[in-house]
C-alpha cells in the first residue's frame, strides 16, 4: 500500500511538471531559441524542495550516458547549466547531455532548458538542479512532499 501511494504521488508530481513545463520553457527559452512555445514535453524528476517565496523548484533527475557523467563533476553548486533530456515525441526520461549555459548561444535542440546546478550523485547517477516555477503553479506543487 505504501509503495502504491508513493507511485501515485510520483505520477501526480509528473502531471504537475507537465503543467508547469510549457510556461517554464516559453519564459526561459523564448529569447534564446526558435523552438515554439507550444513544443512542450514531460520529464521525470523527484521533488527535493520548493522555495515558495523565490518560486524555485529543486529537483533530482536521473542521468544516462557517458557525456553527463563525465561533465557533471566539473560543475560547482550555483553554476548555470543547460540540460538536455533523452526522449521521444513529448516524453523525456533522463538527462543525457549537460553543458555550461551560455546566454549568447541559441539552442535549437529539443528537450533542452537551462537550470542552476546543485549537486551530482555519481554513485546513483542523479543530478540535482533548481528551476523557476510559474506563480500559478506553486499551489499545485505545494501539496507534494520532498521525495515524491
Amino acid at each position: 500500500m505504501k509503495n502504491a501511494n508513493r507511485i501515485r504521488k510520483s505520477w501526480t508530481f509528473l502531471a504537475l511538471l507537465t503543467l508547469c513545463l510549457p510556461i517554464f520553457i516559453s519564459s526561459r527559452l523564448a529569447a534564446q531559441s526558435s523552438q515554439p512555445a507550444a513544443d512542450t514535453y514531460t520529464w521525470s524528476g523527484e521533488l527535493v524542495s520548493l522555495d515558495e517565496g523565490a518560486r524555485i523548484l529543486t529537483v533530482k533527475a536521473r542521468v544516462v550516458g557517458d557525456q553527463p557523467i563525465t561533465e557533471l563533476p566539473k560543475f560547482k553548486a550555483g553554476d548555470r547549466i543547460l540540460l538536455t533530456w533523452s526522449g521521444y515525441d513529448k516524453y523525456a526520461d533522463a538527462i543525457n547531455h549537460v553543458i555550461r549555459y551560455d546566454a549568447t548561444k541559441k539552442t535549437e535542440e529539443r528537450f533542452t532548458f537551462p537550470a542552476d546546478f546543485v549537486a551530482f550523485d555519481s554513485a546513483h547517477q542523479y543530478v540535482t538542479f533548481k528551476a523557476p516555477v510559474p506563480a500559478d503553479s506553486i499551489a499545485k506543487i505545494k501539496s507534494l512532499k520532498p521525495g515524491e
